[in-house]
């Protein structure tokens, strides 16, 4: 009956992918549980929420005539994740000196959506049914903001010019460090992971690290989604690692910073592999 299926319910466990809203849950994370038919990750929800939830679920699929297998498995996959064992994110999230309590990790659209509606000022579902949201200040980009750091590795390959100028490696240090100050004082993240590309030769592992649920919504349309297969190019321990986005553009970069002409900055690095973003929500600078 509809009690007994929330009572199993809530005995499944979560999934890795989930990670819960407490310090103590990221020390101790789920044990592995078995892939699931979806290939993706899920969010954490308070315990108060996932029943609610469950249940109003419950009485919808009880209404279509579902049998209990049919339920539980469509539970699992909405309060769980969609099929990937992914615990060394929050390995690589520690590595980068981030430790926000929540971590959505390539959600579906529909938590994206909701996480938008519920914390992102301004945001609505308009009539094609698409996401509308504020950027701010910035509503396009900012050519004359972008800086790439002079590496002896790829100097000859950059075309240096009004666009593409030239930033040391300790300015971009010092953005990369009130990036992630930042970040570390926002309750939630959303991470993103996927590909610059389809070739598996050519593509380039990309994550996303952002404080806005519309911003890992708009990289999730632009990059390839990874397979469950494809997983280990995002682990620490891959031969290439990913490149890091930074994205913490709800905050401004400091003028005096050398090679600074304003609050916004979208700053790069080859060498290191990562993208600084400081000064706009603009999320077409990620791409």
């Amino acid at each position: 009956n509809l009690a007994q299926a929330l009572l199993d319910l809530a005995r499944l466990p979560v999934p890795p992918c989930v990670f819960a809203d407490t310090m103590a849950s990221r020390m101790s994370p789920a044990p592995p549980r078995a892939p699931g038919p979806r290939c993706g990750a899920s969010i954490s929800r308070q315990e108060e929420n996932i029943k609610a939830t469950l249940m109003k679920q419950l009485q919808c699929a009880k209404l279509k005539g579902w049998t209990e297998e049919e339920i539980k498995n469509l539970m699992s996959q909405e309060i769980g994740s969609r099929g990937i064992d992914s615990p060394d994110i929050l390995k690589h999230v520690d590595e980068l000196e981030l430790f926000a309590d929540e971590i959505y990790y390539n959600s579906p659209a529909g938590v994206l959506y909701e996480q938008a509606l519920r914390y992102e000022e301004g945001s609505a579902v308009v009539e094609s049914g698409a996401l509308a949201v504020k950027s701010g200040k910035k509503t396009g980009r900012s050519p004359l903001d972008k800086r790439i750091v002079f590496e002896d590795s790829s100097a000859d390959d950059v075309w240096w010019g009004k666009v593409n100028i030239k930033l040391d490696d300790n300015s971009f240090l010092i953005n990369r460090e009130r990036a992630v100050d930042y970040l570390n004082t926002l309750k939630r993240l959303y991470i993103v992971d996927g590909y610059g590309g389809w070739d598996p030769e050519y593509r380039v592992p990309v994550r996303v690290i952002t404080s806005r649920a519309y911003h890992a919504l708009f990289m999730q349309n632009m990059l390839v989604p990874p397979t469950e297969a494809d997983l280990s190019d995002f682990e620490p321990s891959a031969p290439r690692k990913p490149f890091v986005i930074f994205n913490a553009g709800v905050f401004p970069c400091n003028r005096q910073t050398v090679g600074m002409t304003s609050s916004t900055s979208i700053a790069v690095s080859f060498k290191r592999q990562e993208m600084v973003i400081l000064g706009t929500q603009y999320a077409g600078e990620m791409k």
